[in-house]
C-alpha cells in the first residue's frame, strides 16, 4: 500500500517543478523560459472516424492549455493534420509534420500502426490510446518501433482486462465472455483467457462469438446464460455493443456484466436493462475519475473543466474521460522537455524512457526503454455507467456488487 499523503506531496512537487518550475530557484525553468514546444496532432477530423478524433484534439489542445496556465514561460503550438481515416494520410502527415520541427505527435487509434517505422526515421516520440495494442509486442528500445508510447488509461494489453476480469470473477467462478469477431474482439478474448489461468486460476471461461454485423446475438447469449454463469464480459464496443444491449433485454438476462469505456456514452447506456442498472460496470477507467479517489486531484479537476471548455460542453459523462489521454500527452512532454532542458525530439524521447514519474490527470505514469504503457492496472478501476459522473466522478462499481 502507498502512503498517499507522502507520495502524493512528493508527486505534487514533482508536477509543479516539471509545469512551474518551483523549487530550488526553478533549474527547470532555465529551459522553459521564452520555449516553445509543437505537438502535432494526425488522426481523423472528418469521415466516419471523426468523433474519436474531435475528442482527441479537444484533449490536447485543453493540455496545452493547462501547461501554458501553469508555466508561463511555455507555449505549445498544435500542429493539426486530417487523416480522414486514411493510413496513408498519416504517412505523409507524420513525414510533413516532422519536417516542421514538431517535438511530438500524438495519433489516434487507426492512425497509429502505419506510421512506427517513419517514427523511426524521424525520431519523433508518438502517443496514442488504443493505438499500441496491435503493435505492443513489438514496441520498444530493444525492439522494432523505439518511438511509440501510450497515455491510455487501459486501452491495451493487461491493464485493458484486469479491472474488468477481477470485477467478473467477484461474481463466481463461471464467467462468461461474448466478442463480435472483430481485431479488437478476438485478441481481447485471448488475453482474457491467459490472464484468466495465470491470475484467476479458479475462474472457468465459456465463451461465444458472433459476426460484428449481426444485429440479434440471443442465440450467443443464451448459450452463455445455460452454461451457468454468474457474470459477463463483453468485448464489443460501437454498433456490436448495441446489437448486444438489445439482446440482453429480449431475453431477460441479468448477469454482473463489465464492458468496454464505450458503454459510457449516454446513447448506450439508455439500453441498460432495468436489471443491471446497479452492477454493470465499465471501463477501465483511471482512479482518478472516480468516486472513491482520494488525495490531490487538482489537475483531473482542471483537466475537466478545460476539456468541456475545449469541447462547448457543460456536463461531464465518463466518454469524456478519454480525453485526458491526448490531455496528459501535453503535460508529459512538457515535463520531459524541462528534465532534458531541451525541446528536441530525441531528447524529450529519452527523458520520457529514463525511469522516472510523470504526473497527469490519469494519475502516475512511468515509462522504460521497453514500457511504454505508462499506467499501471493499479491504477485503473470500473464505474457505474448508469449512473452520471458529476465533476467528473463517475460512481466506481464495488466489487462486492454482485455478492
Amino acid at each position: 500500500m502507498r502512503t498517499r499523503a507522502t507520495v502524493g506531496t512528493a508527486m505534487a512537487c514533482a508536477a509543479l517543478l516539471a509545469l512551474a518550475a518551483c523549487g530550488d530557484g526553478g533549474s527547470s525553468g532555465d529551459q522553459a523560459e521564452g520555449s516553445t514546444i509543437k505537438i502535432g496532432f494526425v488522426g481523423a477530423l472528418t469521415g466516419p472516424l471523426s468523433p474519436s478524433g474531435q475528442n482527441s484534439l479537444a484533449g490536447l489542445k485543453a493540455g496545452a492549455e493547462y501547461v501554458q496556465q501553469h508555466n508561463p514561460g511555455t507555449k505549445i503550438v498544435i500542429e493539426q493534420r486530417d487523416t480522414k481515416g486514411e493510413p496513408t494520410a498519416a504517412v505523409a502527415a507524420t513525414r510533413a509534420l516532422a519536417q516542421d520541427g514538431v517535438s511530438a505527435l500524438y495519433f489516434t487509434t487507426e492512425a497509429f500502426p502505419p506510421v512506427q517505422d517513419v517514427l523511426n526515421q524521424v525520431k519523433v516520440p508518438g502517443d496514442t490510446a488504443g493505438g499500441i495494442g496491435s503493435i505492443a509486442a513489438d514496441v520498444g528500445d530493444s525492439k522494432r518501433y523505439k518511438y511509440a508510447f501510450s497515455t491510455g488509461a487501459g486501452t491495451s494489453g493487461e491493464t485493458s482486462i484486469t479491472p474488468l476480469l477481477a470485477y467478473a470473477a467477484s461474481a463466481g467462478k463461471t464467467v462468461a465472455v461474448l466478442d463480435d469477431s472483430s481485431a479488437f474482439g478476438t485478441s481481447q478474448t485471448k488475453d482474457t483467457l491467459a490472464i484468466a489461468q495465470s491470475r484467476f486460476p479458479d475462474v472457468k471461461i465459456v465463451h461465444e462469438s458472433f459476426p460484428n454485423t449481426a444485429s440479434d446475438v440471443t442465440a450467443q447469449l443464451i448459450k452463455l446464460k445455460d452454461s451457468g454463469a454468474e457474470s459477463l464480459i463483453v468485448w464489443s464496443y460501437g454498433a456490436p455493443l448495441v446489437a448486444t444491449m438489445s439482446s440482453l433485454n429480449k431475453i431477460g438476462w441479468n448477469p454482473q456484466m463489465s464492458a468496454v469505456l464505450g458503454i459510457g456514452d449516454p446513447a448506450t447506456t439508455e439500453l441498460i436493462p432495468e436489471g443491471m442498472k446497479k452492477t454493470l460496470a465499465a471501463g477501465p477507467i483511471a482512479k482518478t475519475f472516480l468516486s472513491s479517489s482520494t488525495g490531490d486531484a487538482s489537475i483531473t479537476a482542471d483537466f475537466v473543466k478545460l476539456y468541456l471548455k475545449a469541447k462547448g460542453k457543460t456536463e461531464f459523462n465518463a466518454l469524456d474521460s478519454v480525453g485526458a489521454v491526448s490531455f496528459d500527452w501535453a503535460l508529459l512532454v512538457t515535463q520531459a522537455s524541462q528534465q532534458a532542458k531541451s525541446t528536441d525530439a530525441d531528447a524529450i524521447k529519452k527523458a520520457l524512457v529514463s525511469g522516472g514519474t510523470f504526473q497527469g490527470a490519469n494519475g502516475t505514469y512511468t515509462f522504460g526503454p521497453d514500457k511504454r504503457i505508462g499506467i499501471d492496472a493499479d491504477q485503473l478501476g470500473v464505474f457505474v455507467p448508469a449512473q452520471p459522473c458529476p465533476n467528473g466522478k463517475c460512481v466506481e462499481a464495488a466489487v462486492s456488487a454482485g455478492e
